[in-house]
């Protein structure tokens, strides 16, 4: 017996190795898990979506040594993977194969929402070879599905290959756990993406929109200017339009936009970028192209315009004017003018033409403001005056809001609108509208603020309109709860009846100096007319 009890307090040689090898493994998971918890803020930070899943890939192969990686992103209503990143010798081949949720390891865990760890995974009957690649290769495969919000969003996948490949228990947990941080940084980072994407981008055409246009010349005037190029500004408008409308309907002039949109795409270059700039007006920056190169542009769309049918509405027409920077203008919105107001030129002889801009005092535009009040004071002023007589029809203060929203969209390019009411010390929003998500009525719920609170609560007490280039570095901006922090440019202005404040309207915009004094002023004067039929 104390031979027995002698064995068992003196552990012999295998049992301490075994326990020093149990502590390393135990420090070595404790040092992992600590590093896990760096990791989560670290890629959790990361908004762009293709600078993410380098962060993913390099972060993962610290935790969890891997020979290959690949990443997919799922369409789960379509039960699609599609591949959008490989580190692996065959990352051509594992890009160009997209596949369905069910299909092979990957689809298998997609499908049933599991990770998988298959060792063996050249014998596990649910594999499916890429195309192209070797059939047999031995490895041993980690799968994991992204899934935020309860939807999957991707796949997670990491090899070693080798007969003796293999992922330990620790391994495979520790890659589950860092898959979860990986799928809400994926989730942000598509989300961000989509907001950008509609921020810039016209819903109905699908062209980009009114801020890329005018973001994009201002770059490409700026390379011009340090390489001594040249930049082309084309604009062009859909003549009598308003005649496609009345006659056959806003859905056949909605296909109108669409089809003519089309038709721009497959003129230009691939270094063209069309634009959307509101109603029927459209504007193309052509870098590195001279007024000549527009001409041609011009004219080979007038005579594409002439061998088509646009549906019940037949054939359409347009007016077009060109100008050419630096030679007409550096400043983006001087350019602009020029191109519009040569445009003008071209409704004014008849329509159907194309008008390049001519130098001289007495043609050029001198300033933005000259711009905006002169060549579409009319057009804003008829538009301003028909929403006066679609306000006094209304009686209900939430059908006003949402009439004020949907007219204001026409006057000035925004990515949300708010109307807000006061009642007592609160502002109380009546209508939203935004690139995501529309609400008007009983259904707006977003929250009641302080009057006095925030840029738009400061527009109530002040009664002064609120031109905020950055709301990020505004002092007194006060998130909105749910909302994220990002950087956009915002304009508050009240709505005055006599000397009393009785709302607020207030339009933003993704990116930082989106707004100008034109932008409030306009807002101004609508804001008069709203004032009088709330």
């Amino acid at each position: 017996m104390r031979h027995l009890s002698a064995a068992a307090a003196v552990p012999s040689t295998a049992e301490n190795g075994y326990q020093e090898s149990a502590a390393a493994r135990s420090a070595a998971l404790v040092q992992s898990y600590r590093q896990l918890a760096d990791v989560f803020h670290d890629i959790l930070s990361e908004h762009s979506l293709d600078n993410l899943l380098e962060r993913i890939a390099d972060t993962l192969a610290e935790l969890v040594p891997h020979d290959t990686l690949s990443i997919y992103q799922a369409d789960e209503a379509q039960t699609i993977l599609i591949p959008v990143f490989a580190r692996d010798k065959w990352a051509d081949n594992i890009l160009s194969d997209q596949s369905n949720f069910g299909e092979g390891i990957t689809g298998w865990a997609a499908l049933h929402r599991e990770p998988v760890r298959t060792n063996q995974a050249h014998r596990d009957p649910r594999r499916k070879t890429v195309p192209g690649t070797p059939a047999d290769e031995p490895e041993a495969l980690i799968t994991v599905p992204l899934i935020a919000r309860d939807l999957v969003k991707g796949m997670l996948n990491i090899y070693r290959l080798g007969e003796d490949a293999s992922f330990g228990d620790d391994e495979f947990e520790l890659a589950t756990r860092f898959a979860d941080a990986a799928a809400l940084a994926l989730d942000n980072a598509q989300i961000r993406t989509r907001l950008e994407y509609q921020a810039q981008t016209d819903s109905l055409t699908s062209l980009y929109n009114h801020r890329y246009f005018h973001e994009r010349l201002r770059a490409e005037l700026t390379r011009a200017s340090r390489t001594r190029d040249s930049v082309a500004v084309l604009m062009l408008d859909i003549d009598d339009f308003k005649r496609v409308n009345d006659v056959y309907g806003h859905g056949t002039g909605d296909q109108v936009l669409r089809d003519l949109a089309d038709l721009l795409r497959s003129a230009l270059r691939g270094s063209d970028v069309v634009c959307r700039l509101g109603g029927e007006e459209f504007g193309v920056v052509m870098p590195s192209c001279d007024a000549a190169d527009a001409l041609s542009l011009g004219r080979r769309l007038t005579d594409a315009l002439d061998q088509v049918d646009f549906g019940p509405a037949g054939k359409i027409t347009i007016s077009v004017g060109i100008s050419q920077g630096p030679e007409h203008a550096m400043n983006p919105r001087e350019l602009v003018a020029c191109s519009e107001a040569a445009m003008m030129t071209a409704k004014a002889r008849g329509k159907n033409q194309i008008v390049l801009f001519e130098e001289g005092a007495a043609e050029r535009p001198e300033s933005p403001s000259v711009h905006v009040r002169d060549v579409r004071s009319i057009a804003h002023l008829k538009m301003l005056q028909g929403l006066a007589g679609k306000l006094n029809r209304l009686n209900d203060v939430r059908e006003i809001g949402g009439v004020i929203a949907d007219e204001l969209r026409l006057l000035i390019d925004y990515h949300n609108c708010r109307i807000l009411v006061i009642e007592g010390d609160e502002l109380v929003p009546i209508a939203f509208r935004g690139e995501l998500i529309t609400r008007s009525g009983e259904q707006v719920d977003f929250p009641r603020s302080k009057v006095g609170d925030g840029i738009t609560g400061r527009a109530a007490t002040t009664a002064e309109a609120q031109l905020v280039a950055n709301t990020l570095e505004c002092e007194y901006m006060v998130m909105i709860p749910g909302t994220h922090a990002i950087e956009e440019s915002l304009v508050a202005v009240p709505l005055c009846y006599g000397a009393r404040v009785i709302g607020v309207v207030v339009i933003s915009k993704l990116g930082v100096d989106q707004f100008d004094e034109d932008d409030v002023r306009l807002l101004e004067v609508l804001g008069g007319h709203a004032s009088v039929a709330l």
